[in-house]
């Protein structure tokens, strides 16, 4: 458990870190205008309370947040907080985490899979895979992204739709035989620049090995076939490897927007 020294320290400089990155791949396609509601000041007790909450990040392990089993699509909706938020694990219970609005200086997407009245259930990106918590309604800024990604592991197809209608197709290499790309639900997490010259897009699952694409231990990563020469690297195998010029759309993604995995 952490102590609220310590999350003092940790909270308190992501009240100064707001807005949408423009310098991160599918920062800001359509221009989204966060809300112009006034952000309220965390109070003492408050900061205490996230502080002796585990933070939602890639690398943290969430074993009481619900596994997402689901396969369906979803209205596309995302989500992004302004502010540190409480995550429940079921609405009106007590919180198991807590969430920053970014992480490592990228802002923090995430889609919607439920709602009830007051409150949206969204994918984490947090360990184990699957991973998923309710959040309040009023502590977000919901938009959405209309655009999906598909891929197919057997016929080793990447799909890209738009409003529902199939934009765009590749070719894609989905892991190994031996340790593929987890089958699921997920989304797009972050990613290097559109221009950088090895664009890697970070994706909100996890595999059973290191990924030295993402700098994030078994964060999935799509990434163009020639950034990892080696398809069966150990730091490499459960990635997804596209050619090239998939990167080109890939990179200029929305942040949040659902990733499915077939088997």
């Amino acid at each position: 458990m952490v102590c609220a020294a310590s999350g003092l320290a940790l909270i308190t400089p992501l009240l100064l870190r707001r807005g949408i990155s423009d310098r991160l791949t599918g920062s800001d396609p359509y221009h989204r205008t966060p809300s112009a509601a006034p952000l309220s000041i965390l109070s003492t007790a408050e900061i205490g309370d996230f502080a002796a909450l585990p933070e939602v990040t890639p690398s943290q392990r969430l074993d009481t947040a619900p596994r997402d089993l689901a396969a369906d699509g979803t209205a596309g909706v995302i989500a992004h907080n302004r502010q540190p938020v409480h995550v429940y694990a079921a609405p009106a219970t007590a919180a198991i985490a807590w969430l920053a609005p970014q992480h490592n200086g990228i802002d923090t997407w995430l889609p919607v899979i439920a709602q009830q009245p007051g409150w949206v259930q969204v994918l984490l990106p947090s360990h184990p895979g699957n991973a998923s918590g309710w959040i309040r309604t009023a502590e977000l800024d919901l938009t959405v992204t209309p655009y999906e990604l598909r891929l197919h592991r057997r016929s080793h197809r990447l799909q890209l739709f738009t409003n529902g209608n199939l934009a765009r197709s590749w070719k894609a290499w989905p892991g190994t035989a031996e340790i593929p790309t987890p089958a699921g639900r997920t989304f797009v997490l972050a990613g290097t620049p559109h221009s950088a010259p090895a664009r890697v897009l970070a994706l909100g699952m996890h595999g059973p090995t290191p990924s030295a694409c993402t700098g994030s231990v078994g964060t999935v990563a799509i990434h163009s076939s020639v950034v990892q020469a080696d398809a069966r690297a150990p730091d490499c195998r459960t990635c997804i490897r596209v050619p090239p010029e998939a990167m080109d759309a890939l990179t200029r993604l929305p942040l949040g927007s659902l990733v499915r995995v077939y088997r």
